[in-house]
């Protein structure tokens, strides 16, 4: 059954239409595909993100605890500062994306809600003596996202308060009309972006306020199908669509942006390490500039010759480049940048080239 956002049938009138992604039902689209992917390349754009869920970590063990735990160096974190991290199992397998916010008595973990019951149970096997502890607020919470370069200046208009965030992952506490928000900066594309985390119960109010407030300046809402476009061409996976449990991290090619090489152990450490210093994986998520008209859907075989040497995760026709793109897994020996291979859509073999997925877009 289909996961539904907090205001599943109250973001706009008349409704909008709702369509799946991955496990969600998400609105697809409010106003035209070419509006709205406007906005995230060169305006701002009001997205419902509320497919995150928000865990709590307190005690006087918590920065330590998910130190040793987490990829990336938590101990750095000084208060109003993040991160992005993952959490692997011994293996080095994902089991979720996070990112990880720091506050003067609490951390916060912000990650898939569909992984924060996974997560709970996997930081809480960890737990021995330390003075630690976690609170789900699995649904309790709301995340608004404006994204697009005219971002920061349009917080500033909507909210007559001189925010400052200058670095991926810096937050603050903002009371704004009798809500209080906490803006992260973070991208979900690549261009300017800061989430907003609120209470549930104060999302639909706030989702209101800021549409009609930002549409003078420009502000329009945007549905899943133009995030979804310009998340792909900026090469960025998603939990359940592009990487799952069956993923080691450097397969993801997101060892860079979420692991420390400097911080030492965590679970996990030893085979990302082994494998970034002496071997490469056996498979690697890429991106693939198609040829012709055809757009690549998820689990259609890649090829090389008579081999079949991956598949597809996500497509799209990219309107930056004019063309379909695509990114998907390719084996050891075909997923080198400007490998020549063939995607199958059906009876067809449609003519690719990979390249590396920060590329995708360019």
């Amino acid at each position: 059954m289909a996961l539904t956002l907090l205001l599943h049938g109250k973001h706009a009138e008349p409704p909008v239409a709702y369509q799946p992604l991955g496990r969600w039902l998400v609105p697809w689209r409010f106003r035209s595909f070419e509006a709205e992917y406007a906005a995230l390349r060169t305006g701002v754009g009001l997205i419902d993100d509320s497919t995150q869920a928000l865990i709590e970590v307190r005690g006087a063990d918590r920065v330590s605890f998910l130190h040793n735990l987490l990829t990336n160096d938590i101990k750095r974190l000084a208060p109003g500062t993040g991160c992005r991290a993952a959490l692997l199992d011994p293996s080095a397998r994902l089991i979720a994306e996070l990112v990880v916010l720091s506050d003067p008595d609490a951390l916060w973990l912000l990650c898939d809600l569909d992984r924060a019951g996974v997560v709970m149970q996997a930081l809480d096997r960890c737990l021995f003596s330390e003075a630690v502890t976690l609170t789900n607020h699995e649904r309790k919470s709301a995340v608004l996202a404006l994204q697009g370069p005219r971002t920061m200046e349009s917080l500033r208009e909507l909210t007559g308060a001189a925010v400052s965030l200058p670095t991926p992952g810096d937050h603050v506490l903002l009371p704004f009309h009798e809500i209080t928000m906490r803006l992260v900066r973070h991208s979900l594309t690549d261009e300017d972006g800061v989430l907003c985390l609120l209470n549930a119960g104060d999302a639909q109010t706030m989702w209101e306020f800021l549409a009609q407030r930002g549409r003078p300046q420009g502000l329009i809402l945007v549905g899943w199908e133009a995030l979804n476009v310009a998340r792909i061409e900026a090469g960025i996976p998603w939990f359940g669509l592009d990487m799952d449990t069956t993923n080691l991290l450097p397969e993801t090619g997101l060892e860079e942006a979420l692991a420390s090489e400097t911080k030492g152990c965590y679970v996990g450490q030893e085979i990302v390490a082994r494998m970034r210093t002496y071997g490469s994986p056996n498979k690697k998520l890429m991106g693939l500039l198609m040829d012709g008209s055809e757009v690549p859907q998820p689990r259609d075989p890649i090829t090389r010759g008579e081999d079949t040497v991956g598949w597809v995760t996500s497509g799209c026709r990219s309107p930056a480049l004019g063309r379909p793109i695509a990114m998907g897994y390719l084996k050891r020996g075909a997923y080198e940048p400007d490998t020549s291979v063939e995607v199958a859509r059906g009876a067809a073999r449609v003519p690719a080239t990979v390249v590396e997925r920060k590329r995708l877009g360019s």
